[in-house]
């Protein structure tokens, strides 16, 4: 009975460690801006095992030269124990600080997709050894490129993805500014089964 009883318990806690798993895509959410100070906020978010706080990041326009430079903040992750940046702590405190941010800004107005267009400067492929198995090797892929449309464009960013391609999955026209805020998504995680991570790219008036 009592062999039973252990054999029971093993097939029910099996299919819980079976099908566990720490990978995660990393998302943007676009908050919103603040015409006062001039910033668009947002967070990129972590959905993985770990559980860890969004990232809070904000792009700044006044009086700053390099306005499509996105400055993560830092002080809302101050644990109030220890002093110190602490990315695992409860949520509560961190969710009222943004709720508070939130409460200023302006949406952003959606525009669409394929009016942002992406151009590939420059692509490498190479292979990296496999999560799996060391003796195994996947395809990876290194991407220089920039976004445009029209009037507008941004600087030259890199991606490393494991799929072969890049694509927009968000666009946004900011208030008050000749400027456009998109979101490029690519496969930039290639553990477990592989996950997206998406990354925002601010265009600006061309020069």
């Amino acid at each position: 009975m009592l062999k039973l009883k252990i054999l029971s318990l093993g097939l029910i806690l099996l299919p819980c460690t079976s099908f566990a798993t720490v990978g995660g895509p990393q998302k943007i959410e676009v908050l919103g801006y603040e015409s006062k100070e001039q910033k668009v906020y947002l967070l990129r978010h972590y959905q993985d095992g770990r559980g860890r706080l969004p990232q809070l990041y904000y792009y700044q326009f006044k009086n700053n030269k390099q306005p499509e430079k996105l400055i993560q903040v830092n002080s809302l992750y101050i644990n109030p124990k220890t002093k110190k940046i602490d990315y695992d702590q409860d949520s509560r405190l961190f969710d009222k600080e943004v709720a508070k941010i939130k409460k200023r800004l302006i949406p952003l107005m959606a525009i669409p997709k394929q009016s942002v267009k992406i151009q590939v400067l420059k692509k490498t492929s190479s292979k990296e050894k496999s999560w799996y198995d060391s003796k195994e090797y996947i395809p990876k892929y290194t991407y220089q490129y920039q976004l445009s449309n029209k009037t507008l464009k941004s600087q030259i960013h890199q991606a490393i993805d494991y799929r072969n391609g890049l694509n927009i999955s968000q666009a946004y026209k900011i208030p008050q500014q000749q400027k456009i805020l998109a979101v490029v998504k690519y496969l930039g995680i290639p553990f477990e089964t592989g996950y997206t991570i998406e990354d925002p790219v601010l265009l600006t008036l061309k020069k």
